[in-house]
């Protein structure tokens, strides 16, 4: 019954040596699950896997979790892998708590600086809060801005930017910031770019097209008010 709960009804007879690395990992799974555990802890259970093979055996796992109602308790360090399967992250920095919640928490709404560049990439760009409060007025280089959010403290900080809220375009714009490319990559699924900003370096995501902008090329850097959070300094 254990092997058929993790697809692998039929391959008892067979050898460790003549299972794949995926199923070798829900054999694993198997054994463990056969015990009726009120908890379930895997630690780094894919880190032998490549990425591909990742991304299908932690589906499995996650729907194996989810059918039988287990508790489980699953450490890794790929940032990714943990929002994929969790219904909570516990981020762990020099053997404490740095913030808990749901994926969702810790990507949109980080505590502090740690967690933003953490969970997802991040562009953290220093600022000062000149009005704290709802909504809030920072200085951004010479230019004052309003975000839609509730700050509580006037002073430093860091506006945090993911990449794929960035806006490029080759027309100046209001609030936009001049730029260089540095470095720009197409990748099938997305384009990335690495820009020199006043600001220091952003990187940025783009839509999946072919390369509308060049290395050396400058560009202006936009992005949405609502898009911005902000995180201590």
């Amino acid at each position: 019954a254990g092997l058929e709960t993790v697809g692998l009804k039929g391959f008892g007879a067979r050898l460790p040596s003549e299972l794949s690395g995926g199923q070798q990992q829900r054999v694993a799974v198997a054994r463990a699950i056969v015990l009726e555990p009120e908890v379930l802890l895997l630690d780094e259970p894919l880190s032998n896997l490549d990425a591909k093979l990742r991304r299908h055996v932690r589906e499995e796992i996650r729907q194996i979790q989810q059918r039988l109602g287990l508790t489980a308790v699953y450490v890794t360090h790929d940032q990714e892998e943990a929002m994929a399967v969790s219904d909570r992250i516990i981020v762990m920095k020099n053997a404490e708590i740095a913030q808990e919640g749901t994926p969702f928490d810790l990507y949109d709404r980080p505590a502090n600086a740690f967690i933003a560049d953490f969970i997802g990439d991040a562009n953290l760009i220093e600022i000062e809060v000149t009005k704290p409060g709802t909504p809030t007025e920072i200085t951004l280089l010479d230019r004052q801005l309003t975000l839609p959010l509730t700050s509580h403290q006037a002073g430093p900080a860091r506006m945090v930017l993911r990449p794929h809220h960035i806006q490029l375009s080759r027309d100046p714009a209001p609030n936009h910031l001049p730029a260089e490319v540095t470095y720009a990559a197409w990748l099938g699924n997305s384009v990335q770019y690495t820009l020199s900003t006043r600001v220091g370096s952003i990187f940025a995501i783009g839509a999946p097209q072919p390369l509308p902008f060049r290395q050396g090329e400058t560009v202006h850097v936009g992005f949405g008010l609502d898009d911005v959070r902000l995180v201590p300094a």
